[in-house]
């Protein structure tokens, strides 16, 4: 799964690079300020590229957009939405979580970062878009199974409304069907269709 680290510190990427790949999660992307993670999300298409990334690690504090800016405003990208986004941060004071979580943030971890505590979180955010993927892919089999079960219905009932008419006789040939009973079928039907066939009385007529 790939992971995109946002952090303008030169130093902090290559730390956690190093981390990430000694503990086996090679494709890892950087980006060193918010503008260049919305040019690897591609958020000037509405996210088009947002299929190549499953987490965003990322730090809170940034030149220009700081992460909780930057964190608010890919997830206001619907394709981007359920990206799971870790944001790292020197600060605990309770306004700069709140205003973390409040942005979409899924979690967050403290600077200076912990080897341990920082691939359990990764593992748990990891672990949450494989769910939030296995529940989209559920729903979209789901909507087409409904669409198909649909379509099936419409044929069904279109086929039930192609009435068998003898052209000679202008009798329904349904069993059990009598004219009055067509006749009253063909007021509440007005959209009914008829397929013609010959009638055993007009066919034995016709010997």
């Amino acid at each position: 799964m790939k992971i995109l680290l946002v952090d303008d510190s030169p130093d902090a990427r290559l730390l956690l690079h190093k981390i990430l790949r000694d503990a086996g999660y090679r494709d890892c992307h950087s980006a060193s300020s918010a503008h260049d993670a919305f040019n690897c999300l591609d958020m000037e298409h509405d996210g088009a590229g947002a299929k190549e990334i499953d987490l965003i690690v990322m730090d809170v504090r940034m030149p220009e957009i700081d992460g909780i800016e930057a964190c608010r405003r890919i997830k206001a990208v619907e394709a981007l939405r359920d990206t799971p986004i870790i944001m790292m941060t020197a600060r605990s004071e309770p306004e700069v979580l709140r205003g973390a979580f409040d942005a979409g943030a899924t979690d967050y971890i403290k600077k200076p970062i912990e080897e341990v505590e920082l691939l359990a979180r990764i593992k748990s955010a990891l672990k949450l878009k494989k769910e939030i993927d296995a529940r989209k892919n559920w729903e979209q089999e789901l909507t087409k199974t409904i669409s198909e079960l649909d379509v099936a219905f419409h044929e069904a009932v279109t086929l039930q409304q192609f009435i068998p008419v003898c052209p000679a006789c202008k009798k329904a040939l349904a069993d059990h069907t009598s004219q009055s009973a067509l006749e009253a079928y063909l007021q509440t039907h007005p959209d009914a269709k008829f397929h013609y066939t010959v009638c055993s009385s007009c066919s034995t007529r016709k010997g």
